[in-house]
């Protein structure tokens, strides 16, 4: 039961390879028993965040270390109770997931798992012009909204072969390169659009989103260096930067 802890710890640290975490997740929905730890790891979890971490697996071994004592007070009641608990266990740990995994991961989760949930929410659509007008960027736009990433890069690097003095052409690139996990094409854009823009630009901040994804050696402290930089420099993402340098 004490390794099911660390396991289960390091699941919901990202710990994992994606091979473990196939298992990981496959085991929860055959197995009823290891379901049930898991259900009560993330109750444990939720109750006891604000607390260090060493005191929330002590609780949470006494809790488990408390289980058979509970199931003897009344056998036929706790015995009915499991049963329907174990039928619905799969779904319980799911449904607790999502849930604890907001109130819990927003203060403890790592500088790399806050850069994807940047990725997935900032970036899963771009802002598009409401024209009836044909235009050539806007159309990029729209197919990168679509889930089309493909079809997107092959619009803006054409208009790029065209106007390549259209800086902002090459931070849409650098984003829908990141989104695709080419992160050395993603790097080159982002620092081509910081040397061409005239003001103020993401292009730091997104360069330390993708070092971070990357994650290199030698990327975590670079991104680090920039994401100060953008703190000290009070640049776009700045309050995000403040966030995440916390957590290192």
């Amino acid at each position: 039961m004490e390794n099911n802890l660390e396991y289960i710890d390091a699941y919901f640290q990202g710990m994992l390879e994606p091979e473990e975490i196939r298992r990981f997740e496959q085991k929860i929905a055959e197995d009823p028993a290891f379901a049930d730890e898991v259900a009560l790891f993330l109750s444990a979890k939720q109750s006891l965040r604000e607390e260090a971490a060493r005191e929330k697996k002590e609780r949470f071994r006494q809790l488990l270390a408390e289980q058979p004592s509970v199931i003897n007070i009344d056998r036929d009641k706790n015995v009915r109770k499991i049963l329907i608990y174990r039928i619905t266990a799969a779904a319980a740990v799911i449904a607790c997931m999502l849930s604890v995994w907001y109130f819990f991961f927003v203060s403890s989760a790592s500088p790399q798992q806050m850069a994807q949930k940047y990725i997935d929410e900032k970036f899963k659509t771009l802002p598009v012009k409401m024209s009836t007008e044909k235009d050539s960027i806007q159309d990029g736009l729209r197919l990168y909204n679509e889930g089309k990433y493909g079809a997107s890069l092959k619009q803006f690097e054409s208009i790029l072969q065209r106007d390549t003095g259209n800086y902002s052409i090459k931070n849409f690139l650098g984003i829908i390169y990141l989104r695709l996990d080419n992160y050395d094409k993603a790097l080159q854009y982002f620092k081509q659009f910081e040397n061409d823009a005239l003001y103020s630009n993401p292009s730091q901040f997104n360069q330390a989103l993708t070092l971070l994804k990357r994650n290199l050696p030698g990327d975590k402290q670079k991104a680090r260096e920039l994401l100060q930089q953008v703190r000290d420099n009070d640049l776009y993402g700045k309050e995000f930067a403040e966030k995440w340098l916390d957590k290192w």
